[in-house]
C-alpha cells in the first residue's frame, strides 16, 4: 500500500468560514486514513488561511507537508497583473521573490515547531499570464531561489493551464515546455509537479493529459502527480472547465463523485503508467456543499485514495 498527500483545503468545512473545531476534526480524520502521508497546505499570507498559530498547534503529529503558493498567487494577481516569478515587470517579479522569502521563513518556522523536516515540497507557479512573462526571467528567479536555505524542502513548479489564444484561461501561466526550458536553463534541481485536472483544462481533452505527463517524465523532471478532476460541463462546481477539483465520476464505487466529472479510474491508471516512478502523488478534490458533514468529506477522499492506489502502476509503459 502506497501513501499519498491530500490537498485537504479544497474540501475543508472551514476554509471559507473559519470553524476551528470542524477543521480539527477534519484534519485529524484525514490523518487517520491509512493511505495518508501528509497534507498539501495553501500559503496565502501565512501557513493557514485564518490562523497560523492554530495550525502550528493542531497539525496532526507525523504529517508531512506540501506547501502550495497558488492561492496567494491568484489573490495577488487580482490586484497586480504583473505579479509572478516569470514577470517581465521588474517590480512584479521582485514582489514575487519577496513573497517567497516570507514562505521560506514559514518553512523554517513550521519545521522548528515540529522538530523535524515536515515541509517536504514547495509548489511554485510560473505567473503571471504567459503574455506578461518570459521563460528566461523565470529561469533567473529559480536561480535566485536555489541559493536560499529551504531547510531541505524540494522546490517544484506546479504546472497550471497555460495561456491559449482565443480562450479565457483559468490560470494562463507559462506552457509546460517553457517551464521545463526555464528549469533547464536555470541549472537548478527544481522539478515539475502536474495536476491531472489542470492539464485537462488546458488541453480540453482528458485523454491527452498523458501527453503532459510523458513530456515531463521524458525530461527527467516529473517529481509529483496530483489527481484532481475537471468537467467540460456546467455543474454544482461551476461552469465547464473550471479549476474546481472535481472528484471522480459518480458511480457505485464513487458514491461521493460528480456526474459530469471526466476523472475516471481508467484515466488515472493511464496517468500513473505514463508517469513512472514519482517522489510523491496525491489527491486534491473539492466538495461544493457547505453544510456537508466532515464524515462525507473524508469518505470522498478515502474513496479516491483507494482508487488511485488501485490504479497506480510502478513501472512506466
Amino acid at each position: 500500500m502506497e501513501r499519498y498527500f491530500v490537498g485537504a483545503y479544497a474540501a475543508s468545512p472551514a476554509h471559507q468560514r473559519w470553524q476551528p473545531d470542524l477543521e480539527h476534526e477534519y484534519l485529524h480524520a484525514l490523518a487517520a486514513l491509512p493511505h495518508v502521508a501528509g497534507l498539501e497546505l495553501p500559503w496565502i499570507d501565512g501557513l493557514h488561511p485564518h490562523d497560523d498559530e492554530w495550525l502550528l498547534r493542531n497539525l496532526p503529529v507525523g504529517m508531512d507537508v506540501i506547501l502550495t503558493d497558488i492561492p496567494g498567487t491568484v489573490r495577488r494577481l487580482a490586484h497586480n497583473s504583473s505579479f509572478g516569478l516569470a514577470s517581465a515587470d521588474t517590480s512584479g517579479r521582485a514582489e514575487a521573490l519577496d513573497v517567497l522569502a516570507r514562505i521560506r521563513d514559514d518553512v523554517h518556522r513550521l519545521n522548528d515547531r515540529t522538530g523535524r523536516a515536515t515541509v517536504q515540497v514547495l509548489e511554485l507557479h510560473s505567473a503571471p499570464r504567459a503574455s506578461a512573462g518570459r521563460p528566461e526571467l523565470l529561469a533567473d528567479s529559480l536561480e535566485q531561489l536555489a541559493t536560499w536555505d529551504w531547510d531541505g524542502t524540494k522546490l517544484v513548479i506546479e504546472h497550471c493551464d497555460a495561456e491559449v489564444p482565443q480562450r479565457r484561461p483559468e490560470k494562463g501561466y507559462q506552457s509546460l515546455s517553457a517551464e521545463i526550458t526555464a528549469i533547464q536553463q536555470s541549472g537548478t534541481d527544481v522539478g515539475i509537479s502536474l495536476n491531472w485536472g489542470r492539464s485537462a483544462i488546458e488541453l480540453r481533452d482528458p485523454d491527452r493529459v498523458t501527453d503532459h505527463i510523458t513530456y515531463a517524465a521524458d525530461a527527467g523532471l516529473l517529481h509529483g502527480l496530483i489527481i484532481s478532476g475537471a468537467s467540460n460541463q456546467p455543474s454544482v462546481f461551476g461552469p465547464g472547465w473550471t479549476d474546481a477539483h472535481h472528484p471522480f465520476e459518480k458511480s457505485a464505487r464513487h458514491p461521493h463523485g460528480e456526474r459530469t466529472s471526466l476523472l475516471t479510474e481508467d484515466r488515472v491508471t493511464s496517468a500513473f503508467a505514463a508517469a513512472g516512478p514519482l517522489l510523491w502523488a496525491g489527491v486534491k478534490l473539492g466538495f461544493p456543499y457547505p453544510t456537508a458533514d466532515v464524515s462525507d468529506r473524508v469518505a470522498m477522499i478515502a474513496d479516491a485514495l483507494d482508487a488511485i492506489d488501485r490504479c497506480r502502476i510502478p513501472a512506466r509503459i
